[in-house]
């Protein structure tokens, strides 16, 4: 019963390394940041419903932090998509913020 119970806590502690073999982005140049931004947007719409569509998007540095500056087509407007991180940071790090007039 004992052999049982290690079995089944190996396979607890076990599971959660399964679920993390995606490798996380790190940012060195503010051009890796925008299919990043891109994807983030669509996913906060596409959660809602919502397909966007026409992507367009600028990047920049400024010290050592990564600018994008985009817009999608939503609901008939363009909205403006701001995504920024620190230079060789992780994803988790990264912050987008929409500019939505209708939300």
């Amino acid at each position: 019963m004992r052999q049982l119970h290690g079995l089944a806590l190996i396979a607890c502690l076990a599971a959660p390394a399964a679920a993390q073999d995606r490798t996380e982005i790190v940012f060195n140049q503010a051009s890796e940041l925008v299919p990043w931004c891109k994807a983030e947007a669509e996913a906060h719409y596409i959660g809602q419903g919502i397909t966007p569509f026409q992507w367009t998007a600028r990047y920049h540095d400024r010290s050592n932090v990564l600018y994008v500056e985009g817009r999608l087509r939503v609901h008939g407007d363009d909205v403006t998509v701001n995504c920024r991180v620190a230079r060789a940071a992780r994803e988790r790090h990264a912050i987008m913020e929409i500019d939505d007039p209708t939300s």
